[in-house]
């Protein structure tokens, strides 16, 4: 599956929680159901207060970050899966590319003991002389959690031209909401706030102007990755 078509299918997903969150965001609204008890058609109704609202509108948070990470997690993974079909070897690709792979393959941790840092550095020496370059899904760092300002970061370690992103790049709309995401994202994921604190600081519209902004700035972002690859800006320029 491209970067585009995963896109696209989360995207449709974040569209069908939008759907259902408006309709509750409705006055009053109730849920009912039929469910079987003891061989007869029961009806169920469940009222809707401002808690399950609110618990509802946070979750879109987790959503649209999980957008941002899958987006730049994809298409890092396309460029290095590009590379190895290829048969690239470490020698035959741009020198920011290359130190991207190799501040993947070895992430400084002070417990790792001598034996290891060997070890990855004599595996690293073996891919750049005869292997081709492979990124695993675990090597991936991106140096903190996402947002504008990050991605903006990791294009410029690999020299993706994003000039078509920054064209329609606002700071007040995109940076703000990407960054308003990052921070709530990670309140409910450390669990520093609860769901419903969280929520209840965003209206429908505020949350709807944020998925326009973040679909608006992914899809651009993609478009210079499909750029990047097709006219193969990770290969060095033979002289």
């Amino acid at each position: 599956m491209t970067i585009r078509e995963e896109f696209d299918k989360r995207v449709a997903e974040i569209n069908s929680f939008y759907e259902i969150l408006s309709i509750i965001e409705l006055e009053n609204p109730r849920i009912s159901a039929n469910k079987i008890e003891d061989e007869s058609v029961v009806e169920t109704e469940l009222q809707i207060n401002s808690s399950k609202v609110d618990t509802l509108r946070s979750t879109t948070y987790l959503l649209l970050y999980n957008l941002i990470e899958s987006t730049v997690y994809n298409s890092v993974i396309s460029i290095f899966d590009e590379i190895s079909d290829k048969g690239l070897k470490y020698f035959d690709i741009v020198e920011d590319v290359q130190k991207y792979w190799l501040n993947n393959q070895y992430k400084h941790d002070d417990k790792k003991k001598k034996e290891t840092i060997i070890e990855t550095i004599m595996n690293v020496a073996i891919q750049i002389f005869n292997d081709t370059i492979v990124l695993a899904s675990n090597e991936i760092n991106y140096g903190g959690s996402l947002d504008a300002k990050t991605i903006f970061a990791t294009a410029k370690s690999m020299r993706i031209d994003v000039g078509n992103v920054r064209r329609i790049y606002d700071e007040n709309k995109h940076g703000q909401t990407l960054k308003e995401i990052k921070q709530k994202r990670n309140w409910l994921a450390h669990g520093e706030k609860s769901f419903i604190e969280v929520g209840s600081t965003s209206s429908y519209g505020q949350l709807e102007e944020a998925k326009s902004n973040v679909f608006d700035f992914l899809s651009e972002f993609i478009s210079a990755v499909e750029s990047y690859i097709s006219n193969q800006q990770y290969k060095k320029i033979a002289i």
